[in-house]
């Protein structure tokens, strides 16, 4: 499922944590698309493995962009 916002400030109002995910190995990151713990790239060839983050920003394009998850959908999920 890809969320569709608005605006560059709805996504970030969402996610004010800044910190994602790494769908390979588990860790935190301050990058939506690089781990800096093992090098995994969410924008590469395997990209999330599925288990990423979907999302448009209107204002800026059309483009869907894969990311990590962010934290704060993990706190939800609690």
């Amino acid at each position: 499922m890809t969320e569709i916002f608005k605006t560059k400030r709805e996504y970030n109002k969402k996610f004010p944590s800044r910190l994602f995910i790494c769908t390979n190995c588990g860790a935190l990151t301050t990058s939506e698309y690089l781990c800096h713990s093992c090098g995994w790239r969410s924008d590469g060839l395997l990209k999330t493995m599925n288990l990423g983050y979907k999302y448009i920003i209107k204002e800026i394009s059309d483009d869907v962009h894969e990311i990590f998850p962010p934290l704060e959908l993990l706190i939800r999920r609690n």
